[in-house]
């Protein structure tokens, strides 16, 4: 009920001002504002799960892609262990995994043969035995030549040359005047 006299239909400017007051306090009272403030909580709260599914998105994509390499691997082994039993059958005599004696000198002479001047011994080799083989490595470290192709060609003539021969690790690294190379070999060979 108004306390403003009927009779008087005149009103003055601060019986405006005050009724003007009140309207917009009730206005303000009977806005929605519960809404507002879902709709930012629902929005807080979707941004939220959105950060949660793209971490675990990435993590899963990654999961794949390193589970793609290790199937990709496995098959390379697979593959390999096959052709090496195909090429026992076939002939017998022809051992890749045949202990060499003369490796290392073998590797000095690829390294000649591809232009290298001397590549030393492998530092810190390694036996390590798997199964009815052992596999043997040699790290050489910190090759240095001026060209780059020497280099490569000494690698690939140890894969071509060496029975079994593979490289497990290859750094290729610029120097102002040469290449720095460091390479890990390895061979599977037959237990004495």
């Amino acid at each position: 009920m108004s306390t403003l006299d009927a009779s008087n239909t005149r009103l003055t400017p601060d019986d405006r001002f005050e009724l003007a007051s009140r309207a917009q306090g009730q206005q303000r009272l009977n806005a929605p504002r519960h809404l507002i403030v879902m709709g930012v909580l629902l929005l807080i709260i979707s941004l939220i799960a959105l950060g949660v599914a793209w971490q675990t998105n990435a993590a899963a994509s990654k999961k794949n892609e390193r589970a793609a390499r290790d199937l990709v691997k496995i098959e390379g082994l697979i593959t390999e262990i096959n052709a090496l039993k195909a090429a026992r059958a076939t002939n017998p005599d022809d051992d890749k995994l045949k202990p060499l004696p003369d490796i290392l000198s073998t590797l000095q002479n690829l390294a000649t043969r591809a232009g290298l001047q001397d590549v030393g011994l492998p530092r810190n080799q390694s036996s390590r035995p798997e199964g009815d083989a052992i596999l043997k490595t040699y790290p050489y470290t910190n090759i240095n030549d001026a060209s780059l192709e020497n280099l490569l060609e000494w690698v690939r003539l140890a894969e071509q040359d060496i029975p079994g021969m593979q490289v497990r690790e290859l750094t290729l690294q610029p120097r102002p005047q040469s290449w720095s190379l460091s390479v890990v070999f390895a061979r599977y060979e037959r237990r004495p």
